[in-house]
């Protein structure tokens, strides 16, 4: 009894120590740190903010990028009597146009326009130079005024134009005019959440409303001249930090919502001379402040209780043997396990590669013909190679626990480093992927992105789909391809216990299966264009069977292309003959003795292209053919 009176006591002291030391916390807390959650508050309102100002840019700058890769790519597909597919393509795949426009001109006459749009708006893409406004600029990118669309008046919609140059020199040859609808920018902002009653508008340089919930606002009403919607009676500071293309929150009354007071924030949209207004209740920012209070004497109430509980069993437990407060305490201390810290390799690889090629871009414009410098240069060059060879794994692997596999494979650059590819390697157990592709072009350029393309097929190695590999393979090197750089690429997974075969060809040549009999044959399906153009392009797959002693030929267009002294190509039809003449050989055998009868047939001609080729030969244990 003595005991448990103690223990009570010495509870009962703590606790109200507790409460008097909570209540004066609260007590301060209520009074000091007002200022401090209204400055959270507002913090909290300029990050939802600034969530919308990107959703909208997103758009602006998405549409400035459709029409500077449109004006890159433009010439190319006009040359090529493709303009309009191209332009199609450009339509369907980007939801955010309504339509888009390319002229091209000769002096001041205009000589050939196509024009493709959604369907939403029926009429042509707006390239009137009356809606921009400094129609004389003709040799940079610029956003028009907005405009109503001919065939319905109701249908606000803006321009960008973005000039189209002749290759290699700075002659205008044309433009690009992509045009977007301000009413889905508008119904976008009326969709974004700004918490119950808060809204979004977008006014130009002049003050202009060009979105707004009350529609009849719309170029109809000016932020600056007209009686204030928002702002209070002084307008001058603000009216400059919006021109002036600032950032900046004031208080006011918001028009829209029955003159309620009200937060605003303003923030410039990236290269349109636009201005993005949301609007915050102040009833809905600082109504949670008497809220966020409760909760603190709600949880100071239970924590007083809680300590009052736990002194008890505290008390109880100091009374007790000492094994057993040991134990307690063992158990009471126990931490849970460490967080593993993580690592972007393919960042820091594609980072480092890209850091690379700019180091190599800058030394080959600089260097000059001296005997130093073009050491130094042949230096870097055996170090790149040196670097490719390292990514490419050996030709003549031994895969001890797999001997029903016999692989091999060789890469001869047509220069110091190249842009082709190969790679092999078990995915699991039972699974062995095999790659090979063919970079567009030569030389440090093609080794590098060819470097990305290696580096992202084994990141994406984690699933036993070529299609799928394929798929994301392409996605992440169209966002990084900023150089139209494309590989086309053969993927096989191969099933080493029932020699199935699941593969994806990328525009790839077509491999071919020697069979044991002397019979080849050609895996003539494609499954889509190469990759690194298209970036949400999906592939397909097919699949076969190898058989018992069949041997898979993968090879690049450096084989069939070689040529001897009379510039005739070594080609498919010499390929399959020599082929047929390698039966019962091993992979190894079959690889050098094509790599030979190439040598032979290119005699004193120099090697036009990379070749690459890689020979499996499957051989499935007894049981397993069984």
């Amino acid at each position: 009894m003595s005991q448990r009176g103690i223990s009570f006591r010495l509870n009962l002291h703590i606790s109200v120590f507790a409460i008097l030391i909570i209540s004066a916390i609260v007590y301060i807390n209520y009074y000091f740190s007002n200022k401090i959650l209204i400055e959270k508050i507002e913090e909290g309102a300029v990050n939802q903010s600034n969530l919308v100002i990107s959703r909208i840019s997103r758009i602006t700058i998405g549409t400035e990028e459709i029409a500077r890769n449109v004006s890159y790519q433009a010439l190319y597909y006009f040359q090529n009597k493709d303009l309009d597919f191209f332009l199609h393509q450009v339509v369907a795949s980007n939801k955010i146009l309504e339509s888009i426009h390319v002229e091209f001109s000769e002096g001041n006459q205009t000589n050939f326009t196509a024009c493709h749009s959604t369907g939403h708006c029926q009429q042509r893409c707006n390239s009137d130079n009356e809606i921009f406004a400094d129609s004389s600029a003709m040799d940079g990118g610029m956003w028009s005024k907005p405009f109503y669309c001919n065939n319905d008046t109701s249908h606000l919609l803006v321009t960008y134009r973005t000039p189209i140059y002749l290759h290699d020199s700075k002659k205008i040859i044309g433009h690009v005019y992509c045009e977007i609808s301000l009413r889905k920018m508008k119904q976008m902002l009326a969709e974004l959440k700004i918490g119950e009653h808060g809204y979004a508008f977008i006014i130009n340089q002049a003050g202009n409303f060009i979105t707004h919930p009350n529609e009849k606002w719309i170029l109809r009403r000016n932020l600056y001249k007209d009686h204030p919607v928002i702002f209070y009676s002084d307008l001058s500071e603000i009216e400059s930090k919006i021109k002036s293309g600032k950032v900046g929150s004031a208080r006011g009354l918001s028009e829209y919502l029955d003159n309620q007071k009200a937060w605003f924030y303003f923030a410039p949209l990236a290269d349109t001379k636009w201005t993005i207004i949301i609007v915050f209740p102040e009833e809905e920012l600082f109504n949670k402040i008497d809220f966020i209070f409760q909760n603190i004497i709600l949880v100071s109430g239970l924590g007083i209780l809680l300590l009052f509980m736990m002194n008890m069993l505290i008390f109880k437990r100091i009374l007790t043997p000492l094994a057993q407060i040991a134990a307690a305490i063992q158990r009471f201390s126990t931490l849970p396990g460490k967080k593993q810290k993580s690592k972007d390799e393919i960042k820091m690889l594609v980072e480092s590669l890209e850091d690379w090629q700019t180091k190599y871009g800058l030394l080959i414009k600089e260097q000059t013909h001296t005997a130093t410098e073009k050491r130094k240069f042949d230096k870097d060059l055996k170090s790149a190679r040196d670097i490719q060879l390292n990514i490419i794994p050996s030709g003549k692997p031994s895969f001890t626990d797999h001997p029903e596999i016999d692989l091999s494979a060789i890469l001869k650059p047509a220069e110091t480093i190249g842009g082709d590819l190969y790679d092999y390697f078990f995915i699991d157990e039972y699974h062995l992927l095999i790659v090979i592709g063919d970079v567009s072009g030569k030389g440090i350029s093609a080794s590098i992105f060819m470097a990305i393309a290696s580096t992202l097929i084994k990141t994406n190695a984690n699933i036993l789909s070529a299609k799928d590999i394929v798929s994301h393979v392409n996605k992440e090197l169209s966002e990084r391809n900023s150089n139209q750089y494309f590989v086309t690429l053969f993927i096989g997974i191969l099933d080493v216990r029932s020699g199935t075969l699941d593969y994806c060809n990328a525009a790839h040549n077509y491999p071919y299966i020697l069979h044991i009999d002397g019979v080849v044959q050609t895996l003539s399906k494609s499954h889509g264009l190469p990759l690194g153009i298209y970036k949400n392009k999906t592939y397909g797959s097919s699949s076969i069977e190898l058989k018992y002693g069949d041997v898979l030929l993968l090879y690049t267009d450096g084989v069939i292309n070689s040529m001897d002294s009379n510039s005739q190509h070594y080609g498919i039809e010499k390929l399959e003959h020599n082929l047929q003449n390698l039966i019962d050989l091993s992979a190894d055998e079959v690889v050098n003795r094509l790599v030979k009868s190439i040598a032979i047939y290119e005699g004193e001609s120099s090697q036009a292209d990379d070749i690459t080729l890689m020979a499996i030969k499957y051989l499935p244990q007894a049981e397993n053919q069984a």
